[in-house]
């Protein structure tokens, strides 16, 4: 079966998180392109368009005219569309409210998200969260805020503004799984990243800097980068439930860490290691929860 026609949802959860794992590391990646990026002075919405047009024609390639045809005869252009939107001003909150906030704080705050997903999942997707689906999140929401060590109060405005992404966040990943069974991983790429070229494109006459070769590398990179933890992400999705994936997102702290090294020599403290371990010790609980109830 292809890319392109992939519908099917099956019940293989540790597949599922292994490859949410392999996503939000991924993801890490592209956070720190974007941090560099923003840094040198280039607007999101800019980086968005590259991104996009790059991750548009590589899933375009992929699709090819059956893939086209697909996503116009598509049903549920209204919930891709909406899930767009959901996504875009998602990273328009974030990365706006990280000029205004502290690392630590906007990490903190931010990753109340998979608590939200948790949460969703229950009212919008009638799923079961059992105990070790809850301790996960529970213990991963609480490494993070240790990782994090938040000191004194962020600028309330901001500190909303985060929430808000990571609402926003949280329920395009409920709409992920909702119509995973209708809609192809690729289908929801090229609709998702055509929209972000679409509204992104129309700002470019005011939004649009030229970029140099190395930035405009990173730009191009950026969409290699993202088109391939978007697809993790979708198809993880396909093998386990939204609240099996929810807690795997704190592991994108640690990856984060290994890169802060890499590329800026920054060294965690040791709140940030304990965190870490906790923020690792999440996913591997929902993961031997799931073993213990397929033994069972």
């Amino acid at each position: 079966m292809s890319l392109a026609t992939n519908t099917k949802l099956t019940d293989n959860t540790q597949w599922g998180v292994i490859l949410a794992i392999a996503g939000y590391a991924v993801f890490s990646g592209q956070d720190a392109i974007v941090k560099w990026l923003v840094m040198h002075d280039y607007a999101i919405f800019q980086i968005l368009f590259v991104r996009s047009l790059t991750i548009s024609i590589i899933t375009l390639f992929i699709g090819g005219k059956t893939g086209v045809m697909n996503v116009m005869r598509s049903r549920n252009k209204g919930g891709l569309a909406l899930r767009a939107g959901l996504l875009l001003s998602a990273w328009l909150c974030y990365f706006n409210a990280a000029k205004h906030l502290t690392l630590p704080d906007l990490v903190t705050l931010y990753y109340a998200a998979p608590v939200i997903v948790t949460i969703l999942s229950i009212v919008v997707l009638r799923e079961k969260v059992n105990a070790w689906r809850w301790a996960s999140v529970i213990v991963g929401f609480i490494g993070v805020v240790v990782a994090a060590n938040p000191g004194g109060r962020a600028e309330l405005q901001w500190a909303l503004l985060v929430l808000v992404a990571a609402t926003l966040w949280a329920f395009a990943t409920m709409l992920v799984r909702k119509i995973m069974h209708a809609e192809p991983t690729i289908n929801q790429m090229i609709f998702t990243n055509g929209g972000f070229v679409l509204l992104c494109g129309v700002t470019m006459p005011w939004w649009w800097h030229q970029p140099g070769l190395l930035e405009f590398s990173l730009m191009i990179g950026l969409g290699l980068i993202s088109g391939t933890g978007q697809y993790l992400l979708y198809e993880s999705f396909r093998h386990a439930p939204a609240s099996v994936i929810a807690p795997t997102e704190y592991t994108a702290l640690v990856w984060s860490v290994i890169l802060g090294y890499l590329v800026w020599q920054d060294l965690p403290t040791h709140t940030g290691i304990i965190g870490a371990a906790m923020i690792v010790a999440s996913s591997l609980i929902v993961m031997l929860g799931e073993r213990k109830k397929g033994a069972g």
